[in-house]
């Protein structure tokens, strides 16, 4: 060879083969041209032996892909998942490729156990809403198959992620509210996620823009389990023997919680004024007018194809952080 470059030519003479054979594998149409197994195997096998040459890897690649995306959520009845795995199936559905969808029930052996089970099924890629609190399980597999996290990402992580804007967009949603009414609590749980903590943020920036000073009473916080949120307000409201002027929930499902007491004690909706990451569309019917924000779906969808994309083309992203602007909704 002439050149420290593997050609296809050069892979055609050390497999016996013509290079027209080499191509119509390294493109998935070995079957359509009936090209055997073992002659498959053979070309494959001399190729992965220079498989640290860039070219040769991307060759691999696309020859030995599944056409199939790996993802992982932590609770498919969360309406914000649903939603998403909605979009993100269409998304990839139009491009041929099948997403495996597994659901890791916020617990991380469970999570580590699925992430496994994807990659023995040789997924071409994964996206991840993980609830680890480390990235190297997923820089391992990072190595070998693409990993993009979504929604949650690690702090400091080099892997890539897609997840919405948070801090101005929740500071943006309070401010008219906390100018008003003086008082304002954040009913959320779970605050260590970044996706949480950047709310968070934007919430306590919100205050402080409204020109209140933030009391940690008003935050009120704990691990997430089924009807947390209903157990928070219902505390909240034992506490001081009222209910706040103002609350913000970090997520649908909380929000969902707290309305589920505020119908239980039968609350007038003018005592109370209601803020919510997540918008539903039940919220244009609720009798508790709720202002909320909400995710560009579609956008984060067509994201993720993009850059799962680039990653498994071997291609290079031009940031590893993707911010997707939401937009907020009002009923008050």
């Amino acid at each position: 060879m002439a050149s420290n470059k593997l050609k296809i030519n050069d892979i055609a003479r050390l497999a016996g083969v013509s290079a027209t054979t080499v191509s119509h594998i390294f493109n998935k149409r070995d079957k359509k041209y009936r090209i055997s197994p073992l002659t498959r195997q053979r070309v494959l096998a001399i190729a992965q032996q220079y498989s640290d040459q860039s070219h040769i890897r991307q060759y691999l690649v696309k020859a030995n892909s599944t056409n199939t995306i790996g993802v992982i959520v932590p609770d498919m009845s969360n309406s914000f998942f649903s939603m998403f795995l909605h979009h993100l199936e269409d998304s990839f559905r139009q491009k041929n490729i099948q997403l495996l969808i597994t659901c890791s029930h916020y617990n991380p052996e469970v999570e580590i156990k699925v992430a496994q089970n994807l990659v023995e099924r040789c997924v071409d890629a994964m996206i991840v809403v993980t609830s680890l609190d480390s990235d190297d399980f997923y820089v391992s597999i990072n190595q070998k198959t693409p990993v993009l996290f979504f929604d949650r990402y690690l702090k400091d992580t080099k892997l890539p992620f897609i997840t919405s804007e948070s801090v101005k967009s929740v500071a943006d949603l309070i401010i008219p509210y906390a100018k008003q009414l003086k008082e304002f609590y954040f009913i959320g749980c779970d605050i260590q996620l970044t996706s949480i903590h950047a709310r968070l943020e934007g919430f306590k920036q919100g205050l402080k823009t409204a020109g209140l000073k933030f009391k940690h009473d008003w935050l009120v916080s704990d691990d997430y389990c089924q009807n947390k949120g209903y157990q928070l307000i219902k505390g909240v409201h034992q506490k001081l023997g009222r209910l706040p002027k103002a609350i913000f929930t970090p997520s649908c499902n909380l929000l969902q919680e707290v309305l589920s007491y505020l119908v239980e004690i039968k609350i007038d909706p003018n005592q109370i004024c209601l803020c919510s990451y997540d918008y539903n569309i039940y919220l244009d019917y609720c009798y508790y007018p709720t202002d909320a924000i909400a995710q560009d779906f579609q956008t984060m969808a067509h994201t993720c194809v993009e850059v799962i994309d680039r990653l498994i083309n071997f291609k290079e992203l031009k940031h590893h952080a993707f911010f997707i602007e939401p937009k907020i909704i009002r009923h008050r």
